[in-house]
């Protein structure tokens, strides 16, 4: 294979956050199994000061442009208002101008592959003779439709996205009764995109085998994969005990994506006094770059809450908790901070939205609960029991070792790219 080219709605780098981990993976993983090939990356730019973080993976980064406010004005008028053609996410990132250049560098490099980061930049897909590769990652219109159960939790419907909108529908976003309108409109258009869009492409990618095969099911799509994160377990683990901190707690993501906080902050509202008047000593650590305003209230609120905001590496932050809590309110595909905690042995105490398309056991991988009171009860089990934190951190790390390897997940990728 001489070229392959990806074409990502963000920086693919630094590994900042999940999304960006999982494009990195792709990116090393075609490199991998082709390391003769040359990699292009065509990326739109989230910020300009992750431009020096370029891994050598990428032979070659073209930063591409966003539609300018009249024409994103006009793709969301005429395309998703009037049409119902396109979702909102698709308005906002389609330019014209660069779907030109975009064309202009397929035909003068004739990539044997493309790859696509999520179906937001579908609209850019082209009619070369490579093979055509979609990464749905998840499936948002799923995801959104689940946000409106616990919308008195988020802050912001569309987390980082919002930023992408025009300033003047940026305010209107803002208020309570329009966000609950846009994610009912945005969930359709994106339920009714994500179905047309996909005999477009050759391959359908997601991060979880279980949406893959689902999404199969649905469209009839010959090939659909399923390519979770992959996770190099630390085999250290197994040498000796674990050396924590039996008050500490933490959770981790991307803190202005609203998934994760309202997951945090329903946490401290419902669930954390209850845990903090049993084990008074314990403090809740919520880790993760962008946290949003009503994020920050939550240590000004609630006694033992600390918000760290972005930290400079991960797992020495997180290493050394008693548990990880990762009480999801909603969301879709394989929860990466889940696997990643249980890859370092720190034991997690999840919920079923939390475990989709993770296979382990509860009781013995991590703990599932049903209800508020039982996180509190496994909480203080794993915080106050050392011969069960050990075991469930031992059992996670085998867990992840077994399923979420190098060989586990690049087996899919091979076959794409055969």
């Amino acid at each position: 294979m001489k070229k392959i080219m990806f074409i990502t709605n963000r920086l693919p780098f630094p590994n900042t956050d999940g999304r960006k981990n999982m494009l990195l993976q792709y990116i090393r993983q075609m490199k991998e199994l082709h390391p003769g090939s040359e990699l292009v990356n065509l990326s739109f730019v989230d910020d300009v000061k992750y431009l020096k973080d370029r891994p050598e993976e990428i032979d070659e980064l073209v930063c591409i442009e966003l539609p300018g406010l009249p024409e994103k004005l006009f793709n969301i008028a005429v395309y998703s208002l009037l049409l119902r053609k396109w979702p909102l996410q698709v308005s906002v990132y389609y330019s014209r101008k660069t779907h030109r250049k975009v064309k202009e560098i397929v035909k003068a490099q004739k990539p044997e592959v493309i790859l696509y980061d999520m179906v937001r930049v579908a609209e850019y897909a082209t009619h070369s003779g490579g093979q055509h590769v979609m990464s749905y990652d998840d499936l948002l219109s799923l995801r959104y439709k689940r946000q409106l159960e616990w919308f008195q939790y988020i802050p912001s419907i569309f987390g980082g996205f919002a930023n992408k909108l025009p300033g003047s529908m940026k305010k209107l976003a803002d208020m309570k009764f329009v966000q609950k309108w846009l994610i009912e409109f945005e969930s359709r258009l994106l339920d009714k995109y994500e179905k047309k869009v996909a005999p477009r492409f050759d391959h359908l990618v997601f991060t979880s085998p279980v949406e893959a095969e689902n999404f199969r099911k649905t469209t009839r799509h010959e090939s659909c994969y399923g390519i979770p994160m992959k996770f190099e377990p630390d085999h250290a683990r197994g040498k000796g005990p674990r050396r924590y901190d039996r008050n500490k707690l933490v959770f981790v993501g991307k803190m202005d994506i609203p998934h994760n906080s309202s997951a945090v902050v329903y946490f401290c509202e419902r669930v954390w006094p209850s845990i903090k008047r049993q084990a008074p000593d314990t403090t809740f650590y919520i880790v993760g770059k962008n946290p949003t305003p009503q994020v920050l209230r939550l240590q000004e609120t609630y006694p033992g809450v600390v918000v760290t905001g972005e930290v400079d590496d991960v797992k020495r932050v997180v290493g050394d908790s008693a548990l990880m809590i990762a009480p999801m309110l909603f969301g879709t595909g394989i929860k990466t901070k889940i696997v990643e905690a249980m890859s370092w042995g720190v034991p997690v105490v999840t919920n079923h939205i939390g475990i989709e398309g993770i296979n382990a056991s509860h009781g013995e991988d991590l703990f599932v609960c049903d209800s508020d009171d039982d996180i509190v009860r496994n909480v203080l089990l794993l915080l106050n029991n050392d011969e069960l934190n050990e075991k469930v951190s031992r059992n996670s790390v085998r867990y992840v070792a077994s399923n979420f390897s190098s060989s586990a997940t690049r087996k899919n990728m091979e076959l794409i790219l055969s």
